[in-house]
């Protein structure tokens, strides 16, 4: 008898995982699922909840069934701990606070941006409505690091662009607006507007192109201006078929396409991650002053020289126009604070297996 016993009594040495782990399967409607499942949860919903769900699974699921687990004991209380843990952290997790948001204005300024009969407006005379572009980032943690001298003179924001809440000195940082409606004005500046802003200029624009009001004058169009956030994506601003109005419509002088220089800003300023192609990859690196490997025989040499730092970044005015930079703007190494950017815009860390993460973090160049 003690024999037996003791021979039900022993476990394997060796256990194989299907016997830790699987568990059987039976057929089962999803709202029966759904009870047992909720038995095993350490909070539990109001009747009223319990009665609502159950009502819509019977609804739209019917008889459907499907395989589901049948938990021991064990397994009940692991279950258990992953849901706590799960809530845990997401109560951890940082989130932005309500705040309440700006009433739009529509600015007669802005209005005065579509008159194509008169002389082009002196933008820094409205100083109540259009700003210089770094001011985008006015309230933020890392304004102080933004060098303001070091941005285009003919990139503006309007106010209405920049007030997105009704702040009491909180940081901005996750805040800032997207910028995705950008005003080429007279084919000279670019203006990034608000989505109420853009709205009115659409309409009014779109009439402008109908009428072939602008088809013997500067053009002003409205483009749509994405991040490359992933690679092989369009960024839609320099669609002549897309700009509103649209090119195709309109003489050759509205087929204005933004320079890749300005666009090298413009991926900083908008937090892009990648790049269409080389011609993207050398104009985001000089215009931010940086020689990531792999680089030239002269690269190499001023990198032995001390003359290039560890991360890539040029400081000294000779030396880059020695290595044939001839338009950073930056006089203190950028790259913190454009990685700040980045992860302002994109809400996350980034990543070194993107393009602009590849230089931002490894100093290395990814596409050669």
């Amino acid at each position: 008898m003690m024999t037996l016993l003791a021979t039900e009594c022993l476990e394997p040495e060796i256990l194989e995982l299907k016997h830790m782990y699987g568990v059987p399967k039976s057929t089962q409607t999803l709202s029966e699922i759904y009870n047992n499942r909720s038995k095993h949860c350490s909070f539990q919903p109001s009747s009223e909840i319990n009665k609502a769900v159950l009502k819509r699974l019977n609804d739209y699921g019917g008889s459907k069934t499907l395989l589901a687990h049948s938990f021991d004991e064990e397994q009940e209380r692991e279950l258990e701990q992953e849901i706590e843990q799960e809530i845990e952290e997401e109560r951890q997790r940082e989130h932005p606070a309500y705040l309440s948001s700006h009433q739009p204005i529509l600015h007669k300024e802005i209005k005065d941006l579509c008159n194509m009969q008169g002389s082009m407006m002196d933008l820094a005379t409205h100083s109540s409505v259009f700003s210089p572009l770094v001011n985008a980032f006015l309230g933020t943690s890392f304004f102080g690091e933004c060098q303001p001298c070091s941005w285009q003179k003919n990139f503006w924001i309007s106010t209405e662009f920049q007030r997105v809440i009704q702040t009491q000195r909180e940081p901005l940082d996750m805040y800032l607006r997207p910028p995705r409606w950008v005003l080429v004005y007279r084919n000279k500046h670019l203006i990034f507007v608000s989505p109420f802003e853009a709205n009115w200029l659409l309409g009014q624009l779109q009439f402008i192109g109908r009428t072939g009001q602008c088809d013997k004058l500067p053009s002003t169009t409205l483009r749509l201006l994405l991040p490359r956030t992933k690679r092989n994506q369009s960024i839609l601003v320099n669609t002549p078929t897309l700009t509103i109005p649209s090119s195709i419509t309109t003489t050759d002088i509205s087929n204005f396409y933004i320079p890749i220089r300005w666009l090298a800003e413009l991926f900083v300023f908008n937090g892009s991650l990648y790049f269409k192609n080389v011609c993207e990859q050398t104009a985001y690196c000089k215009y931010l002053g940086v020689f990531p490997t792999p680089r030239t025989a002269i690269e190499e040499d001023a990198f032995d020289k001390r003359l290039i730092s560890n991360d890539g970044f040029v400081g000294n005015a000779d030396i880059r126009s020695k290595l044939q930079i001839d338009y950073c703007p930056f006089h203190i190494n950028p790259l913190a604070l454009v990685k700040k950017i980045l992860e302002s815009r994109n809400k996350a860390q980034v990543s070194p297996k993107s393009h602009v993460g590849a230089i931002v973090i490894n100093g290395s160049k990814p596409i050669y």
